[in-house]
């Protein structure tokens, strides 16, 4: 890119290019595909542990999100959930993204409380929908008003903390694979021919022969 180092794709480089495409900051598609990566991971990860739990004699729900109920214990182990399934999240909509990583990252957060809300007040005024309910709060977040109320309890800030912090390092972190990914391509690594083309030119300068390129049809010194 004009004004950049070789291998060096930084953040502000993929900016002007979102820009030049007519791509602003946000991108709604990585937003949601990073959403609903964290529900998957949190409902995941939050399943894995209530089973070691019970099967060591630890009662612990974590997808009850009766946040008034947990002990200290339980909010930190609630906390660690959901900063990694937000990570996960966070790093997908970053990484798709390509731009932006922190923006779209946290809006990962915005946009999995919102849904929740807005789906949970549509199923609350809906009859027979225990079950509905039941599988909405196995992603990790209250649907109801009084449960809202719970929030400032420690295992409640502790999971929204967890959400926020685990989304906006997810995000920098997925963008910053694009700048990894084209130094690397840069210094030619990973590529299977790098090594045997090195040795090839290093044996065509010991004989005097002009250096090719990597196709062989054309020295290299008449590009």
């Amino acid at each position: 890119m004009t004004g950049s180092a070789p291998g060096n794709d930084s953040p502000r480089d993929r900016k002007r290019l979102a820009q030049q495409a007519g791509l602003g900051r946000l991108s709604f598609i990585s937003v949601l595909a990073g959403v609903l990566v964290a529900y998957g991971a949190f409902a995941l990860l939050a399943a894995l542990v209530g089973a070691v739990a019970v099967a060591i004699g630890v009662d612990a729900e974590l997808a009850s999100n009766d946040w008034t109920t947990l002990g200290r214990g339980s909010a930190v182990t609630a906390t660690v959930v959901a900063f990694v399934a937000y990570l996960f999240g966070g790093y997908v909509a970053g990484r798709m993204a390509r731009r932006a990583g922190l923006v779209n990252g946290l809006a990962v957060f915005a946009l999995a409380v919102l849904l929740v809300v807005v789906v949970g007040a549509i199923v609350a005024s809906q009859a027979d929908t225990a079950t509905i309910q039941a599988n909405l709060r196995s992603l990790g977040l209250p649907i109801t008003g009084a449960e809202w109320a719970q929030i400032g309890t420690a295992a409640g800030i502790g999971t929204l903390v967890g959400m926020l912090v685990g989304a906006g390092i997810g995000g920098v972190v997925g963008e910053r694979w694009h700048s990894e990914l084209t130094r690397w391509a840069a210094l030619g690594r990973g590529s299977p021919n790098h090594d045997q083309d090195d040795t090839e030119r290093a044996g065509q300068a010991q004989e005097g022969q002009p250096e090719r390129d990597i196709e062989g049809d054309r020295p290299a010194s008449g590009r």
